[in-house]
């Protein structure tokens, strides 16, 4: 009993970090753009995580390619799960999405995922899907129109949203460990980016103020965060660990009105509450007679 209750205490202690270090992750972006642009910030951030993953790569003696699973087929999934998502997400904020805004839409992902993979499902869930995209019209609409948000900033984030959801129905076919994957995905990331900077702006300041959001970035998201959301996913259900995410937007929203004083206005709390409302409802434990 006692090993029981180690091992639920190591869960939540795991499960309170990552929620933690990825809800904070936007935060640390949006303070890192004021100093840089967003393919500057990207550039450092991919070039950080790729050499530590290839250290410890080196030093545990791991091979740097997938051993079972197509290189086509990894370098694919990582165009969408990291090059794409990465590059939408901090284009998003650079065109003046809120930290909050964006992780809440983020937030659909493992929701989409879901209905995408299974096969059945009840009518409860399937309440809780369109619950849920009626959340994330009000928070567009309120943003877009009454707001004046870029129409760039939805479009990317759209788009991040949809990168992150083709990603993780790819990635589900992957059986290496995510050392195995993540040294070709985050070396075609940073390739991505070095070829693409001749033809774009790329200006950053050199001050603390850039420094510091970048090595968290590539050093605790990148790398830690990932690392033990895979440790999660591998000692839990798959569909319990994703739905992390959904706790990960409360985090960005508080810690965003903390930091940079962000209001939140009528329609974004409906949004919020119809987004969370039906996240419960899809991942609620079912009652017997519900089909």
């Amino acid at each position: 009993m006692n090993f029981i209750k180690n091992q639920q205490q190591q869960r939540v202690f795991y499960i309170t970090v990552f929620v933690l270090l990825w809800g904070g992750a936007a935060i640390f972006t949006k303070w890192g753009l004021q100093h840089s642009n967003a393919l500057a910030f990207l550039f450092f951030r991919f070039l950080i995580s790729t050499a530590l993953i290839f250290i410890y790569c080196i030093l545990s003696k791991q091979s740097f390619l997938p051993q079972n699973t197509s290189y086509r087929y990894v370098a694919l999934t990582g165009l969408f799960l990291i090059t794409g998502y990465t590059l939408f997400y901090f284009l998003s904020l650079q065109y003046g999405i809120s930290p909050g805004l964006l992780a809440t839409i983020l937030a659909l992902q493992p929701i989409l995922t879901f209905f995408i993979t299974e096969k059945s499902y009840s009518k409860i869930k399937l309440f809780g899907l369109i619950l849920s995209f009626i959340g994330i019209i009000f928070l567009v609409y309120n943003n877009l129109f009454v707001n004046k948000l870029s129409v760039l900033a939805t479009i990317f984030s759209i788009l991040c949203l949809l990168c992150i959801t083709v990603g993780v129905i790819f990635q589900r076919k992957i059986v290496e460990k995510p050392w195995q994957v993540l040294p070709l995905q985050y070396a075609l990331a940073l390739i991505f980016m070095a070829l693409i900077i001749p033809f774009q702006n790329f200006h950053f300041e050199m001050n603390y103020a850039f420094w510091i959001p970048v090595l968290w970035q590539g050093i605790i998201v990148s790398v830690i965060a990932q690392l033990i959301f895979y440790k999660l996913l591998q000692s839990g259900n798959l569909v319990n660990t994703t739905s992390l995410f959904y706790l990960v937007p409360l985090v960005t929203l508080v810690l965003d009105f903390l930091i940079f004083r962000t209001e939140l206005h009528v329609f974004d709390y409906v949004g919020i509450i119809a987004i969370l409302s039906g996240v419960y409802l899809v991942y609620r434990k079912p009652n017997i007679k519900e089909n």
